[in-house]
C-alpha cells in the first residue's frame, strides 16, 4: 500500500443562499464558493435564486485543479 503524503482538512461555513466559505488547514485566507455565470443563470431561471455577490462554483475549482 502506498504511503499517505497528504490529508486535506477543511471546515465549511454556510452563509446566505449558495455562498459558502472553506477554511483549509495550512492556509490563512478562506476560499469562497457560490455561483456565477451560466450556473447562476440556470438556477435563476429554474428556481429564482438571487445572489448578493458572485463567487466561483466548486465546479470551477475541480476544472482548474484537473487542468493545472
Amino acid at each position: 500500500m502506498a504511503k499517505v503524503i497528504h490529508t486535506s482538512r477543511a471546515t465549511i461555513y454556510k452563509h446566505k443562499g449558495p455562498h459558502r466559505t472553506a477554511r483549509l488547514e495550512g492556509l490563512e485566507d478562506p476560499v469562497n464558493y457560490g455561483m456565477h455565470g451560466g450556473i447562476l443563470d440556470f438556477y435563476k431561471a429554474k428556481y429564482g435564486i438571487e445572489v448578493e455577490e458572485e463567487y466561483p462554483a466548486t465546479l470551477d475549482h475541480f476544472v482548474a485543479a484537473v487542468a493545472g
